[in-house]
């Protein structure tokens, strides 16, 4: 695995990289700052997809995910969407955004700036790369994939940002280190390492990095030849059909991208390719119908408990089935505390800061309906009628911090054990009908059949 300088003290350039500030670009910091103001109607896989094009930025924010506190609920985070719900769209940004950029740091070193530009380029090359390669796979965790892509090109961007820094890392630091430092899932470290004895989805991810390295130097080296027939042997397919994907891939990455001034895109040799060329593809159907959110969100939740997903993916999907499934204008996941006595809440989506449900707290002690939650899974709707039946479970206490509206609640159990809830509203402005309710014990059944089968007994 590589290493990010060739001095003498790794324990010594272990510290200094470990807890290094790494800053972003100042395209992304424009690009992020409008998504502030619009707080909840932000879409947080729009955010995402704009971290994803900064790789010092995702880096940065894996990291701080997997370097938080853990609870019994908390696990591996290695999709960036999933940190975006965690944190919520504008503390997400305010999180993010602050610190120095990268033009910002290389101001005085226009030729740095411009290396560092270029190989940003290349590390996202080779990213969006190998999760097409991963996406032909069907790899069950693609999101594992994306963040070994990102971080196998932290060497490099590191090393240029070192070179201008008064006080340099004081010696080598392989690589690996850094990774477990950072507290780098075990699956996504393992992607990464290039040693030991390779299954199929590491051979194809080292593969993946060789081909997107070798083919800047032209088409026809033999590293871009053996890297095509190692992709081809994982993906049981000719060498022609990885051929046409990696070309597929260049010449849409030199369209989108800007190149212009910084470096030749990988695409840059394709003209001298010998042979016919292919006529252009015909024009493309009327896209289908779109699916059903909703019903995409609740397969999804079936679909991680078989795979066996970690706890928090599978409240996450809970949460987009909630939220964009059944439109919910404000979400909460409340947990039971560590000592099972009371009720707290751990994130929101849609909730303003100053809502009294952003710091939810409940006693498990009195006879409350959220206490009742907890005896088993189910799921409750409480409008009408069912306010005036249930009053005695609704103390001041309660009800001052989750509001006056018509909401639903659902248990989330692993087997026999309460894990807390998750709570949702929509406002006066659409009420719940007799058909949302069926949906939403429909995802509860789903939610806690997924933990209940991701996790052991």
């Amino acid at each position: 695995m590589a290493t990010l300088n060739p001095t003498h003290d790794p324990a010594a350039a272990l510290a200094y990289w470990r807890a290094r500030p790494l800053p972003l670009m100042q395209a992304t910091r424009e690009k992020l700052l409008p998504f502030a103001r619009r707080g909840e109607r932000a879409n947080p896989a729009d955010v995402a997809d704009i971290v994803l094009q900064d790789p010092l930025l995702a880096v940065k924010v894996l990291r701080a995910a997997n370097q938080r506190i853990r609870s019994s609920l908390a696990s591996d985070v290695v999709a960036l969407e999933s940190v975006v719900l965690l944190y919520g769209v504008a503390p997400f940004v305010e999180q993010f955004v602050r610190g120095p950029t990268v033009e910002e740091l290389l101001d005085k070193d226009p030729r740095r700036l411009q290396r560092f530009r270029a190989e940003t380029l290349n590390v996202r090359f080779a990213t969006t790369l190998t999760r097409d390669y991963a996406a032909r796979r069907h790899d069950a965790r693609p999101d594992e994939v994306t963040a070994a892509a990102l971080l196998s090109g932290m060497p490099a961007l590191l090393a240029i940002l070192a070179e201008v820094d008064s006080d340099p890392p004081p010696g080598p630091m392989p690589f690996e280190r850094l990774l477990a430092a950072w507290q780098t899932p075990d699956a996504v470290i393992a992607l990464c390492r290039e040693r030991g004895e390779a299954t199929p989805r590491q051979t194809m991810q080292h593969a993946t990095q060789r081909l997107a390295g070798a083919v800047r130097q032209g088409w026809w080296q033999d590293d871009v030849t053996h890297a095509l027939k190692a992709i081809a042997q994982v993906l049981l397919q000719p060498d022609a059909v990885v051929w046409r994907v990696l070309v597929s891939r260049m010449l849409e990455f030199a369209r989108q991208e800007n190149w212009r001034d910084i470096d030749w895109p990988p695409a840059r040799w394709l003209a001298m390719l010998p042979g016919d060329w292919p006529l252009p593809p015909p024009p493309k159907p009327a896209a289908p119908p779109r699916p059903d959110p909703l019903a995409q969100r609740m397969q999804a939740l079936h679909l991680a408990g078989k795979q066996g997903a970690a706890a928090n993916h599978i409240v996450s999907l809970a949460v987009h089935a909630l939220a964009e499934g059944m439109q919910m204008r404000r979400i909460a996941l409340i947990l039971i505390s560590q000592d099972g006595k009371s009720l707290r809440v751990r994130f929101t989506l849609g909730v303003a800061d100053d809502d009294p449900l952003q710091r939810f707290a409940l006693g498990l002690e009195a006879p409350t309906l959220f206490a009742q939650l907890m005896q088993k899974p189910q799921c409750v709707w409480l409008q009408g009628e069912r306010r005036e039946n249930w009053a005695a479970l609704l103390p001041a206490a309660l009800t001052e911090q989750i509001g006056p509206d018509d909401f639903c609640a659902m248990s989330l159990f692993v087997h026999d054990k309460p894990l807390g809830m998750l709570f949702a509203d929509r406002g006066d402005d659409a009420p719940l009908s007799e058909g949302d309710y069926q949906s939403l014990r429909r995802i509860c059944q789903l939610t806690c059949k997924a933990l209940a089968e991701s996790a052991p007994r």
